[in-house]
């Protein structure tokens, strides 16, 4: 396969079925778009293929361009489109009757060659050399349905037509909740595509926090979240900023102070500010309405971290994200074990990424100098928190030595000020942090 077409159906993953809307059942009337008509077909979780006909050869891809070897599926394609060429894009899975379609049960499954292994073909990229635009549906529904059939082990995967959302909840209620398929994907005539499904639930362990919520630096505002992988290991999931009251922020802030640790790692929230990590003692529930591998980027990687009184780093591999993840509750009834928070919760719903080429793995951030000063004037208390760290990064697009500095004072208009400054140079970076705070660190100040 030549670089430019191996290109090509990786930018279709990227540019195209990357672009879906997700929305939660409960929000088909809120969040999908008015539309004169809406097309409505099964969402099936699979994976992404592309099957490629030139004259009698047949191929099965991947958007990394690895083959499935199905050779039934191969023959049936070559009965269906006999003259045919074309680049044709569909969904491979595993198919049992009464079961609803996973992505890791095709993972499973692939290499038995007595799996019912099934493609679902919902989109055309190329057809006797000619090329299809992505808002060319209407062109391209009819070329499919004419080219395969509605059923088989490869068939085209037909939309009905309905009228308004009512029409679409209902619709979801019928497939969804009543015939357990996945969910629906949802498309206007040229306009947004929508996959709808139930609301997804994971059971995670809290493995940091941050303050800082609405510039009021005694707050929680965020947590950091992952799964058990094995026992004392966790694979890092993501950052949970939502579903959280103020009580619930204050004292979440107290309680995860008491538990902080060390780590040698320097894991940084979407505010840029490092967290500070702490003992996995507490589980929560976290809903999100959907959960992605991979982005333009390519697959999604994160740490797997191994806890024993401090965090260490032991690895830096495929994981996912949480689309608009929110907290839902405590378990209490959830213990830190493999049973209630392991990565099976993860691989029911979706199969971790795959390269296609190993990556050479990045050390590690590491912390080199942190302090912590605060002051009290008329019984508010002001902090100030000083960083450095060494970003172990090998690209000449970053620096490899970061001071970072946070100003709390809740008496000042602005109440949270930051300072960033950046050097290659690691003498330089250690007068910089101690230049800072011989100059912000007056009379008054104590250390923490």
């Amino acid at each position: 396969m030549s670089d430019q077409l191996s290109e090509r159906l990786l930018n279709y993953k990227n540019t195209v079925a990357s672009k879906y809307l997700p929305v939660r059942s409960d929000q088909i009337s809120s969040r999908v778009f008015d539309l004169d008509n809406y097309y409505v077909s099964t969402k099936i979780d699979g994976h992404l293929c592309f099957i490629l006909k030139d004259k009698n050869n047949i191929t099965i891809v991947n958007h990394n361009s690895t083959a499935f070897e199905r050779e039934e599926l191969s023959k049936e394609i070559s009965n269906i489109l006999k003259n045919e060429d074309g680049i044709f894009v569909g969904e491979i899975y595993f198919h049992c009757d009464e079961k609803r379609t996973r992505s890791y049960d095709l993972k499973k499954e692939i290499s038995n060659s007595k799996s019912d292994i099934r493609i679902s073909v919902f989109d055309l990229l190329e057809h006797n050399n000619k090329t299809f635009s992505e808002n060319e549906w209407s062109i391209k529904k009819d070329l499919l349905k004419s080219l395969f059939p509605n059923s088989g082990k490869v068939y085209f995967l037909d939309e009905i037509e309905l009228n308004s959302k009512k029409d679409i909840e209902a619709e979801f209620n019928s497939r969804v909740v009543d015939s357990k398929e996945e969910g629906l994907i949802v498309r206007g005539e040229n306009g947004p595509v929508f996959k709808i499904k139930e609301y997804l639930s994971f059971d995670m362990a809290i493995l940091g926090f941050i303050t800082g919520y609405q510039n009021d630096s005694t707050l929680m505002k965020e947590i950091l979240v992952g799964v058990m992988s094995s026992e004392n290991t966790f694979l890092i999931i993501g950052v949970i900023a939502n579903g959280f009251s103020i009580s619930d922020r204050e004292k979440l802030a107290v309680d995860f102070e008491k538990i902080k640790v060390n780590s040698d790692i320097l894991q940084m929230s979407s505010s840029k500010i490092p967290f500070t990590m702490i003992e996995p003692k507490h589980v929560v529930e976290v809903e999100s309405t959907d959960i992605i591998n991979s982005t333009t980027n390519g697959i999604i990687k994160k740490h797997i971290l191994k806890f024993d009184k401090t965090y260490i780093v032991e690895d830096y591999c495929p994981s996912v994200s949480l689309t608009t993840p929110v907290f839902t509750r405590f378990r209490s009834d959830k213990k830190i074990n493999i049973s209630d928070i392991g990565l099976n919760q993860i691989e029911r719903i979706i199969a971790f990424g795959e390269e296609k080429e190993s990556v050479d793995k990045k050390s590690p951030s590491k912390i080199l100098r942190k302090e912590l000063y605060v002051k009290e004037m008329k019984g508010l208390k002001m902090v100030k928190k000083f960083f450095i760290w060494e970003t172990n990064s090998a690209s000449t697009e970053y620096p490899k030595y970061v001071y970072y500095g946070i100003d709390y004072s809740p008496s000042r208009a602005t109440k949270l000020n930051r300072d960033i400054k950046v050097t290659n140079d690691k003498a330089q970076a250690l007068k910089i942090f101690d230049a800072e705070i011989e100059s912000n660190i007056k009379k008054g100040w104590s250390k923490v």
